[in-house]
């Protein structure tokens, strides 16, 4: 007898395509209030929202990249609004995509390649001097590596944390008598887990993912230089994306 083989679909592909949809229709929708509003007038509600973040976006790829580089701007403004939808989603009871690695991989492997192209663009023939060293040929991956695991590690501890803690609570509850049945524990403690988990915790890893990228595109625009002079250029960069964020 053949066996019958189940094709099971991770529930992160059902949440990528749920907010995919999100972000078409709140485009589409913004869309047609930009339609109608007067430009003489300022705008107001949904519309000031919206333009707030897209300067802000703006502002921070300016900030970041010094005016080096502009053509990746608008991937670096999907990527940091896919990473903020996705990664909050899970306040919804919905999986976030980023708790697969191979969506955390993919998104890496996307900036990784990044590096290539603008360090090939603006470097030249120059750029493939550093693998003459064997050492610098090997660290090469390091972004990739770092990109990948750094991101998921953080989301799927979160997941992990909230669903003990919902077991622990429904353990502890179940030895209530009459009432037991309803986690009521895990419903008063919950929320503020995943208020930390789900939203502070999820902006913060999208917004870090989204300035790695544009700190290590930007490096590459300039000839290598000594590593302990470019750690310090990675720290400025850095340092301008977290002032950037307490604004």
């Amino acid at each position: 007898m053949s066996k019958l083989t189940k094709t099971i679909l991770q529930p992160q592909i059902l949440s990528i395509f749920v907010v995919t949809l999100i972000l078409i229709i709140f485009t589409i929708f913004i869309y047609q209030k930009i339609k109608k509003h007067n430009i003489k007038k300022a705008p107001k509600g949904i519309l000031l929202f919206v333009e707030q973040y897209v300067m802000s976006v703006d502002n921070l790829f300016e900030e970041v990249t010094d005016g080096e580089i502009s053509k990746p701007a608008p991937y670096i403004f999907s990527l940091i609004t896919f990473l903020f939808v996705s990664n909050t989603i899970g306040i919804f009871g919905l999986e976030t995509p980023s708790s697969s690695y191979s969506v955390t991989l993919t998104l890496a492997f996307i900036s990784w390649i990044g590096i290539y192209v603008v360090g090939i663009v603006y470097q030249k023939f120059s750029f493939f001097r550093r693998y003459l060293n064997p050492t610098n040929f090997i660290s090469q991956f390091a972004p990739l590596i770092s990109l990948s695991f750094r991101m998921f590690g953080n989301i799927i501890g979160g997941s992990t944390i909230i669903y003990l803690l919902y077991y622990f609570t429904g353990w502890v509850w179940s030895h209530i008598p009459i009432i037991g049945h309803l986690n009521l524990l895990g419903i008063i403690i919950a929320p503020m887990f995943h208020m930390y988990f789900d939203i502070f915790s999820g902006l913060i890893q999208g917004f870090v993912f989204t300035l790695l990228t544009m700190i290590y595109w930007t490096l590459q625009t300039k000839p290598p230089r000594k590593k302990q002079n470019q750690k310090n250029i990675f720290k400025k960069h850095f340092k301008k994306g977290k002032l950037w964020m307490k604004k």
